[in-house]
């Protein structure tokens, strides 16, 4: 049952990403109604929690300033069937908030001089490693960081099961190069392959894994003796111990322990209690950061790299986002198929505010609740001004390879502009600028036909579906008439009705697949199949053309011709859609 509703789960979001128009305000309208409570932190966080208690399984909290911790806060359940709640034993997935590790990483190896953030990153790598470049215009590290190297979404087994032995990161940075799409510095669009390559540099420049690196050069410094960061957290067993016992929920509902192996774990594997939470989040707002040799170093990590357009609202600040509460706040969430956590710091104020749950995608404690930390942020709305009209794309999407049918989704600027956004043609690209990532202006052509081409399929598998259902019963017909009378492509267009939907099965198998978190090697063998039945498809549309033009018009109804003639529209439709969506290959 767990399984199903993982699988359900991930074929409602594979849909959500096929060409439609998204409609965000009402979430923005609920943040403009969301409370601003008044108190002591305390007071603030326990009445926040209170009106949010149905909605939350399990959450903990933690408020600190630069003299050390104001508040911490453990609510809710660890597992709720059985009455366990969550204490400071509780450990809880980070998610990305990892990626804060690789920033911290790479200025202590700036710091020491090991690593030019303005350098080609392909110095610090070995020769050839990187395959999937295109633009003359170097990868360089401070790209990386702010997440505008240019490359694609990343799908390949970027969550495994539990039991599974993990790839070395070399290996897993390896086995599917993301293509880079846009040239380096352009475009904002969040990568996890990106992050993960710059923990790569880290092990390269270091000589250490990366595990042992952080464990070295950044738990151990700060005591963090319950943190695990590996993919399997064997790293530290008894934190591997604990969340194996966590269970996390959907909302309220369980989705057993939901603990997956992250490939690209430099991404999104660290595992912590509250407290090592905060020992690592605190650093931010210490008069002296503990993890750089001089002060002057986290000066300039804190500085911003990145902008909304040609205001001066910073977008990035070496890795850390700027974010949309109070008006100097920084930080980083993290979700992962369990959990969602997030560290949030004011490096003016010096004050900070972590959380993590047991519940995957959660928004309450994960948001809302940072307004009543720092207040309502002054620039948490859009700009006015003249954009271009027309439908957009999200730059963090894919538009090469096997998954590209999971980058067909499109919206409008009227489901952007309740989000803070600015609108530029920088490099000749329309773009309208929002926390974590840009939306292009899409082509128009390129999205009718992405349109034409999905819900056209769709259609047709549900017409190949009626007719096999139809043929059926007609043969079984004739055989109990013993009827002899030839029915003009009857056999071909059934043949083809039956390949259409085996392609169709073969997709649903691939998303089945990728829900339960199977490696790549189980379910890549559907693109081989779907390669083939689209050859043999193809043959059999040739000779049902072939044969539809040369069989005397008097030889069959108006009907059957009609019939005829939608059959193997749909099998060119679906020939098209295949070769068009990448599908036949891996």
């Amino acid at each position: 049952m767990k399984v199903l509703k993982k699988s359900l789960a991930l074929i409602v979001a594979a849909l959500m990403t096929l060409p439609f128009l998204s409609s965000c305000s009402a979430k923005q309208q609920e943040k403009d109604d969301s409370k601003i409570y008044a108190g002591s932190y305390e007071e603030k966080i326990n009445a926040f929690y209170k009106d949010h208690q149905d909605t939350a399984a399990g959450a903990m909290v933690g408020v600190f300033d630069k003299d050390g911790v104001v508040f911490k806060g453990y609510y809710g359940y660890s597992d709720i069937a059985n009455g366990t709640r969550v204490d400071e034993n509780t450990v809880i997935d980070w998610g990305s908030t990892t990626k804060t590790l690789v920033w911290v990483s790479v200025m202590q190896l700036w710091e020491q001089g090991k690593i030019d953030l303005e350098k080609d990153v392909r110095e610090y790598l070995p020769e050839g490693f990187l395959t999937n470049l295109r633009y003359e215009k170097p990868v360089r590290m401070i790209d990386l960081m702010n997440h505008r190297a240019g490359f694609q979404e990343y799908y390949v087994d970027m969550f495994l099961p539990a039991n599974m032995e993990a790839y070395t990161l070399e290996e897993a940075l390896k086995l599917d190069q993301p293509a880079q799409i846009f040239e380096p510095d352009t475009v904002t669009a969040y990568s996890n392959w990106g992050v993960a390559l710059a923990g790569y540099i880290v092990e390269r420049v270091s000589g250490e894994s990366f595990t042992d690196y952080v464990h070295h050069h950044i738990f151990e410094p700060l005591d963090m003796k319950d943190t695990a960061i590996a993919p399997d957290l064997m790293d530290n067993p008894g934190v591997r111990q604990r969340r194996d016992k966590l269970m996390c929920y959907s909302g309220t509902t369980p989705v057993g322990n939901a603990f997956y192996l992250i490939s690209l774990y430099p991404a999104g594997s660290c595992v912590s209690t509250l407290d090592d939470y905060i020992k690592y989040a605190s650093c931010f707002v210490k008069d002296e950061f503990p993890l750089f040799e001089n002060q002057e170093t986290y000066d300039v990590m804190m500085s911003a790299t990145s902008y909304y357009g040609d205001t001066d609202v910073v977008k990035n600040a070496h890795g850390f986002w700027a974010l949309p509460h109070g008006n100097n706040t920084y930080g980083h969430g993290g979700n992962t198929q369990a959990c969602s956590s997030y560290i949030t710091f004011d490096p003016e104020k010096q004050i900070g505010c972590v959380v993590m749950t047991n519940q995957a995608g959660e928004e309450d404690f994960n948001g809302e609740l940072f307004d009543s930390i720092y207040g309502r942020s002054v620039w948490m709305s859009y700009f006015e001004g003249e954009y271009a009209k027309g439908m957009y794309h999200p730059a963090r999407t894919e538009l090469e390879g096997p998954f590209k049918i999971m980058g067909t989704s499109y919206v409008d600027t009227g489901t952007l502009k309740d989000f803070l956004w600015t609108y530029n043609e920088k490099d000749g690209i329309s773009k309208i600028e929002m926390p974590y990532g840009d939306y292009y202006l899409a082509d128009t052509g390129t999205m009718i036909a992405d349109c034409v081409l999905f819900y056209g399929w769709m259609l047709f598998l549900a017409i190949a579906l009626v007719s096999l259902i139809v043929k059926g019963i007609r043969a079984i017909v004739r055989k109990v008439r013993k009827s002899t009378k030839k029915i003009m492509l009857g056999k071909t267009t059934g043949f083809i009705a039956l390949i259409e939907l085996l392609l169709g099965a073969c997709g649903l198998g691939i998303v089945l697949s990728i829900a339960v978190w199977l490696p790549h090697t189980i379910y890549m063998w559907f693109y081989y199949i779907i390669g083939a039945l689209t050859v043999i498809l193809m043959a059999l549309t040739l000779y049902g053309i072939f044969k539809f033009i040369k069989t005397p018009r008097k030889e069959s109804s108006v009907i059957r011709k009609i019939y005829n003639i939608i059959a193997l529209s749909g099998a060119v439709l679906t020939i098209v859609f295949v070769i068009y969506m990448q599908l036949w290959h891996w």
